[in-house]
């Protein structure tokens, strides 16, 4: 079983509403947002040119996902999340274009080792949770699953993240967890390590979409920046924020703690593009 806020790089069940979306997608306007940068590896975003500028922006799916495309000069670019449990090797995306006319795209992933990270939890409930917890942990799993799935037209995506909180960078992702010895899933996010009430800014600019306190993640928040691509807050202390604000880059929105499955104080940051969790460092300025 795969609980959240561990991984949930599971491919999302996607409802009627992003299937219309994705349908919009041949008709909508142009996207001259700012790209993640390019990692065709597991976790990772592959960059496809899938049509030239001049003809309306073609509509693109991974396994019936949409898929963000964005006008960059004179090409239209699709930025495909890439999942953790991806097999490396060829994959493929699904073009339509305006006129119906149906081509697939392939293209490489490569393989990518993740380190092994040891993590000490005080309470073990955390990590082999009671009977008792687990109709709660069931539920929240499937609303979250439902959450990150969410689909939003806008002409308004932009990939050039800021880091929501400063500090040392205290757990990578894509690290395969050992939690008190006991292997979990991979590392689904990045960690910020801050003190409790530490201003969580919102990377760009987005909608509030869900809020929440849950078993594994506690305080939870989930900003849609548009067109499939997400953020997810895990571990607050308060929100400063409610469910269908709007948000602007660099808006304080929430406070860091140590709320839900923590080893202390920190901020838990992933980033969720066509459903999949990717690695939050393409969306910031590469580190020298």
């Amino acid at each position: 079983m795969r609980f959240a806020c561990i991984d949930w790089s599971a491919r999302a069940t996607w409802k009627l509403s992003a299937v219309l979306a994705g349908a919009a997608l041949i008709a909508g306007v142009g996207h001259a947002g700012a790209l993640p940068r390019e990692s065709r590896v597991p976790g990772g975003v592959a960059l496809l040119h899938v049509g030239d500028a001049t003809e309306p922006r073609p509509a693109v799916s991974r396994d019936g996902v949409p898929v963000w495309v964005s006008r960059q000069a004179t090409q239209w670019v699709a930025a495909v999340g890439l999942p953790l449990s991806l097999q490396p090797g060829e994959q493929q995306v699904d073009v339509r274009s305006a006129d119906g006319a149906a081509r697939t795209i392939t293209f490489t992933v490569k393989p990518k080792r993740y380190p092994v990270q040891h993590v000490t939890l005080r309470d073990q409930a955390m990590v082999e949770p009671p009977a008792d917890v687990m109709a709660r942990i069931e539920r929240e799993s499937a609303h979250l699953k439902v959450v990150r799935s969410q689909w939003r037209e806008t002409a308004a995506t932009d990939a050039a993240f800021v880091q929501p909180a400063k500090g040392r960078l205290s757990g990578r992702f894509g690290g395969s967890r050992v939690l008190n010895g006991k292997p979990r899933a991979p590392h689904a996010g990045l960690d910020v390590a801050v003190m409790t009430g530490t201003a969580v800014l919102a990377p760009a600019d987005g909608v509030i979409l869900d809020i929440g306190d849950y078993y594994f993640c506690g305080k939870t928040m989930f900003i849609d920046h548009g067109n499939g691509l997400l953020s997810l807050f895990c571990h607050l202390s308060e929100w400063d924020a409610r469910v269908g604000d709007s948000v602007r880059k660099g808006q304080a929105v929430a406070r860091s703690g140590a709320t839900g499955r923590a080893s202390g104080p920190h901020l838990h940051w992933s980033v969720y593009l066509n459903g999949t969790s990717v690695e939050p460092e393409l969306f910031l300025p590469a580190r020298r």
